[in-house]
Formats: structure tokens, C-alpha cells, sequence
């Protein structure tokens, strides 16, 4: 019976929302769906009504359990399993499909043929889940190197990993070869947008865009898993030994089965606004980029050590400089794969004033340490009671070390305080560590952080022993006075950082 006949025996309306109930049988649910890529779209006009794009049945198996239930072909999905799907993606709807492994719950809307056929021809970037199935894959382009080519010319490679293992290097127009090679072998598929090209030599920050449009595309490809195992895309990721079969062109010369021995690093400086891109070692250090920081600034070597690069994240947590067995690029990669937004800075690692001035006397080393105070004296750990006056005034490029003058005699410059943690000899609450060249400082506080009037004072000089237990995540010093010790164990997540800022201070009091 076709809806036309059902509409003269019933007199109900036949395009309207009805909803749909079907068990799956042997061979499945009976049909297939077909629709755009992406989610979003335009409004359309389906039966006198605007509706968002919609998924459709492109198929139905004649006997089969959409059949026995009722589903036409052209019929456009509105829910699936209670979930409204109006402009959802195809794999989104596909995922709402199976997400029930025995019956399904849907409310469609039936389309008379014409109308179906004018929806069709609309329609320019369809996916058919009879042709193409979707999987998930993790795969990333965290970061680039720059590599030397003929005529002293520094390309471009785009670093592709797979589930955080390095697979290949790219220069852009491999990327551009597989589109071409993939869209003359699946022209039924409507190809994602391709990152276009530029006229000129690209910036840094348009070489970032299109690290993340490349990125963007390339796992919108292998998401679709008749295209991901595909030997074009096999081999473009380095996955395929060489066999013969339906192979495009040869990439050899511009792509790389190897780990890029340099990587480009980006770092920004104290004021988390400006930042630089340095091209480094794979397996660099923290020293390592540190220095190549220092070199790129003007900094002098001698002064190096004075500085060093700090993680930074966008939830405003507590700032700490990497650990020096920590690798820059490898832990960006790993916080890169988990979605984690993680930034490296550069920034001093500097308790004495004495010290600060000295290398100040150097103009590069100078800016360093005044943007660093500024961000130091907006964080508010600082005590400006009474120089608030001459702190704004002297807040300028021109005054910078009448401004770092001011700001070294206020209470809380060249001062860590750590977050609250728990503490061996407190039992119901927690501490705030805080080191100063002039003295350790513990403020007992409730485990919430809240601070309680409680505070002991400790001086560097009776300082005999400090030292980790990494495995508990445990940081510990002994105090010893008139022949008495006392032990006071820390436990943070950051008792490496604890560990530094006594190295450093303990060098400078000495």
C-alpha cells in the first residue's frame, strides 16, 4: 500500500512525524541511512515545514524488520532512540543507531518521491552508511619541523601521530597529493574542505592554523573506515610495507617514516601574551631549550642558568617549572594527544635581589625580569602597601629598573607559596609552604585551603638536609638547632619545584 492509498483509506495526513519501532532481525535492521558529513546546515522546507539538514533511509531491505515496520525509502530521520538528531552529523546518528544492539526507536517524516529527489539534488556533501563506516581514531598533528631543503630553503613538515606514536612527516603538499589521489578513487565520497594554499610564505601563526585545519581534515578522513584502510592512506601514514597493490604516486621525497631529529617549540615569554617559536632537538632537555630561548633573546650564556621554562595551564593552576628529567616536546605530545592545553614559558628562577640586579645590568635579561614582575604584581602575592603610587608610575619600558627597584622592596617578591597540602606534623589540616631568601615559612590552614593564624618560621641557616621520596610524592627538610633536628615532610604533586626553589636558594645564601 503506498501512503497515497493509506491517506484515501484512512484520511490521515501521510507526511507527518510518526515513530517507528524496529527489532532487529538476522541480518540487521533492514537499511541503510544517508546524509551529510557535518552537523549543522541550513534550514529546509520538508513538507511545508523548515527543518535543519536530516539524515535519511536511503535503502530498505524488501522482508527485512524496517520493512515489516513500516520505513520507506527517503523517509528523514527526526529522533533516534529519544534523542533528537535535526542536524546531526551522519556518524553521530550512526553511534545513536547501534547504540541499542536489538531494537530501535525512531520518529520519521515521510517525503513524497518528487520532494525526496529535490532534497537529494540539494544535497552536496552526503555520506552513505552503506558505503562508508565510521570508527574512531586518534589521530594528531601536534607539532612541525623545519627542515632544509635544496637552495638552503627551510620547509615545513606537519608530525602525524597515531594514538601518541609518531608516524610520519609531511610537507604540505603530500597532504594536497592524498586529497587529489583519494577523491579520483572515491568520487562518490564528498571530500571534507582541504586547507587551501597561500601566496607567499606563511607566518607562524598561519603555519599553527594550518597545522590545525590539516589536523582537522586528516581525521575526518580516517574517521571513515574504508578510506583510513585504504592503501593511499595506509601509506601515507607509514603503515604499509611495500606491496603491491592500488598504489598513487610515490611521496618518498617529501615525507618521512623517521622521528624529525628538530621540532619547532613554541615558548612564551613572563608576559603570556608574546611568544617565540624556537627550532629544537627532539630529545631536547629543559636546559636544552632553555639555553636556545636565552641564544634567541640575546641573553648571554653566563646567564642562562638563571632562567628556565615553566608549564603553564589554561585553568590558571599553579605555575611550576618542568622537572630537568622532563622532555619539552615529548610531554607537549602526550598533553597534546590528551587534550590537555598545556603552554611552556620562559621565566627567571631568581631569589635574590642582589643577583637579580646584576643580571639586569644586561638589557636583554632586563626586559625578562620587568615583564615578569608585572605579572608577578597583578597575581596579587605581593604586599604594595604605600608604592602602589610610584609602582603604576614607574610601570613603563623607560623606568623598567626604577620599577624593579620598587617592586624588590615589597613584601612577596622573590617568593614562592606553594598550594596548601598536607603536612606530617599536622593531622587535621593542611600548610602552605612559602620560600624566600630570607626564610621557610609554614601557615597552617584547613584542608580547603583557608589560612589559620598559626605560622612557623625556619632560617636558611639551620637548614641540614632536604630531599624527595618521588614515589610518594613526598618533599622533605630537616631543621637543626642546638643540637636538636626536626624533620618536616611535605606531601605535593609538586615536590620537585619545593626540591629547586631550596637548590637555588641554598646556592645563593652559601
Amino acid at each position: 500500500m503506498t501512503l497515497q492509498d493509506e491517506k484515501e483509506q484512512t484520511g490521515s495526513e501521510p507526511y507527518v512525524p510518526h515513530p517507528v519501532t524496529i527489532i532487529k532481525g538476522s541480518q540487521g535492521f533492514g537499511f541503510n541511512v544517508r546524509g551529510q558529513i557535518d552537523e549543522g546546515g541550513q534550514l529546509k522546507s520538508i513538507n511545508g515545514h523548515l527543518y535543519p539538514p536530516l539524515q535519511h533511509i536511503s535503502n530498505v531491505i524488501p522482508g527485512g524488520p524496517a520493512d515489516v515496520a513500516g520505513v520507506l525509502m527517503g523517509d528523514r530521520i527526526l529522533e533516534v532512540n529519544g534523542q533528537p538528531v535535526q542536524g546531526e552529523s551522519h556518524s553521530k546518528v550512526i553511534e545513536l543507531i547501534k547504540s541499542n544492539p536489538d531494537k530501535l526507536q525512531m520518529v520519521l517524516v515521510s517525503v513524497p518521491p518528487k520532494e525526496n529527489e529535490r532534497l537529494d539534488g540539494e544535497c552536496t556533501s552526503y555520506c552513505s552508511e552503506d558505503e562508508f563506516e565510521v570508527q574512531l581514531v586518534d589521530i594528531t598533528i601536534p607539532s612541525i619541523s623545519q627542515r632544509e631543503e635544496a637552495g638552503s630553503k627551510s620547509v615545513a613538515y606537519y608530525n602525524v601521530y597515531l594514538d601518541g606514536k609518531f608516524l610520519c612527516s609531511h610537507r604540505y603538499k603530500a597532504f594536497f597529493k592524498l586529497q587529489v589521489d583519494l577523491k579520483n578513487k572515491f568520487y562518490q565520497f564528498e571530500f571534507p574542505k582541504f586547507p587551501g594554499k597561500w601566496p607567499f610564505q606563511l607566518n607562524q601563526t598561519q603555519l599553527e592554523k594550518r597545522q590545525k585545519d590539516l589536523e582537522q581534515w586528516l581525521v575526518q578522513l580516517c574517521s571513515v573506515s574504508q578510506l583510513f584502510n585504504h592503501f593511499y592512506i595506509q601509506d601515507f601514514l607509514g603503515l604499509t610495507s611495500n606491496k603491491q597493490g592500488d598504489k598513487g604516486p610515490e611521496t618518498v621525497s617529501i615525507a618521512s617514516s623517521n622521528e624529525p631529529e628538530n621540532v619547532d617549540m613554541k615558548v612564551f615569554l613572563p608576559n603570556n601574551r608574546i611568544s617565540i617559536c624556537v627550532n629544537v632537538p627532539t630529545e631536547c632537555s629543559v636546559n636544552q631549550l632553555s639555553d636556545t630561548v636565552c641564544a634567541r633573546l640575546n641573553i648571554p650564556s653566563s646567564y642562562s642558568k638563571y632562567f628556565t621554562i615553566y608549564k603553564i595551564s589554561d585553568d590558571n593552576s599553579f605555575i611550576v617549572p618542568l622537572s630537568l628529567a622532563e622532555r619539552p616536546h615529548e610531554l607537549h605530545v602526550q598533553n597534546y594527544n590528551e587534550s590537555k592545553s598545556v603552554k611552556f614559558a620562559f621565566r627567571k628562577l631568581v631569589f635574590s635581589n642582589e643577583l637579580e640586579n646584576e643580571i639586569a645590568e644586561n638589557d636583554a635579561c632586563l626586559d625578562v625580569l620587568f615583564e615578569q614582575a608585572v605579572i608577578d604584581l597583578k597575581d596579587g602575592q605581593i604586599d604594595t602597601t604605600g608604592k602602589e603610587i610610584e609602582l603604576k608610575r614607574t610601570q613603563h619600558k623607560t623606568t623598567q629598573r626604577e620599577f624593579l627597584k620598587i617592586i624588590q622592596s615589597c613584601p612577596g617578591y622573590n617568593t614562592v607559596s606553594f598550594p596548601h597540602c598536607p603536612c606530617d606534623s599536622r593531622k587535621d589540616g593542611h600548610v602552605i609552604l612559602s620560600v624566600s631568601l630570607q626564610k621557610i615559612s609554614i601557615q597552617a590552614c584547613t584542608m580547603n585551603g583557608e589560612k589559620e593564624e598559626q605560622i612557623k618560621n625556619f632560617f636558611w641557616c639551620n637548614v641540614s638536609f632536604f630531599g624527595v621520596d618521588p614515589t610518594e610524592n613526598i618533599f622533605h627538610f630537616t631543621i637543626t638547632k642546638n643540637s636538636s633536628e626536626r624533620k618536616v615532610s611535605l606531601k605535593s604533586p609538586h615536590f620537585d619545584y619545593m626540591l629547586q626553589c631550596f637548590e637555588k636558594i641554598t646556592e645563593s645564601v652559601t
